[in-house]
C-alpha cells in the first residue's frame, strides 16, 4: 500500500535524500525511484516502503509526485560519479595514514575502506552513499563498498587491503585504533592504542 508524505531534504549531486512519512518516519528515498524525476525539498509524493535486506532499513520506492530534474543527479557528487549504493551515512572517523575508517548510518557503523571508495577519500563528516556486505571476518560484520560522496582527492599508496589492512581489527586486536600497542589489528582489540585507550571501541557494539 503506498504512502504519503513530504521530502525533507534532498542532495541534487548524489541523488539521494529523505522523504518523511505521515507517521513522522523518515525513508530513504534515491533518484533512481523516481521514475525519471528528482525530489526537491517540500515535494509532497507518494511511495511505497521496502526494506532494505542489508540495513532493515526502509527506502522509499515507485515514488510519484517529484518535481525536479534528474539531470543535476546524473552529474555526480563529491570526486566521483553519482552514488547509486542503497545506504547513506556520514564519516565518523577515518585514518588516512591506514587508509580505513568508519561510517555511521542511522546509528550503526560500518567499516570504510579507502579502497571501496570510488573516486575520492574520505573526509570526516562527508555525506556517503554505499552499499554493505559482510567484511568478511568472520563475526558478522559489515563493511561499507561501492562508497561515493568522498570530498578527498585521491591518494596513491595509501591503506592495505582487506586482509592486512585491518586483519584482527574486530577482535582482540592491538592496533592504533584499539587499546593494544601493535599495529596489525584495529579498534575492537584489547590493549592501549593511539584512538581508545581503555575502552573504547572495544566495549561499545562490535
Amino acid at each position: 500500500m503506498s504512502s504519503t508524505g513530504s521530502v525533507k531534504n534532498y542532495n541534487p549531486f548524489k541523488g539521494f535524500g529523505f522523504i518523511t512519512g505521515a507517521d513522522g518516519q523518515d525513508v530513504f528515498v534515491h533518484v533512481s525511484a523516481c521514475n525519471g524525476m528528482a525530489p526537491s525539498a517540500g515535494d509532497v509524493v507518494t511511495y511505497d516502503v521496502t526494506m532494505n535486506d542489508k540495513t532493515g532499513k526502509p527506502n522509499a520506492s515507485n515514488v510519484q509526485g517529484c518535481t525536479g530534474s534528474a539531470d543535476a543527479a546524473a552529474k555526480g557528487g563529491g570526486k566521483g560519479a553519482a552514488g547509486t549504493g542503497t545506504c547513506s551515512g556520514t564519516v565518523k572517523s577515518y585514518n588516512g595514514e591506514k587508509g580505513w575508517g568508519f561510517v555511521e548510518s542511522n546509528g550503526q557503523d560500518f567499516f570504510l575502506h579507502v579502497k571501496n571508495c570510488n573516486g575520492g577519500t574520505p573526509n570526516c563528516g562527508d555525506w556517503l552513499t554505499f552499499d554493505v556486505e559482510d567484511a568478511g571476518q568472520g563475526n558478522g560484520k559489515l563493511k561499507a563498498v561501492n562508497v561515493t560522496g568522498c570530498t578527498g582527492w585521491p591518494q596513491k599508496g595509501k591503506g592495505k587491503g582487506d586482509k592486512g589492512g585491518y586483519g584482527g581489527m574486530w577482535d582482540g586486536g592491538k592496533g592504533d585504533w584499539g587499546k593494544g600497542g601493535g599495529k596489525s589489528a584495529g579498534p575492537y582489540g584489547g590493549g592501549k592504542g593511539d584512538w581508545g585507550k581503555g575502552g573504547g571501541w572495544s566495549k561499545g557494539g562490535w
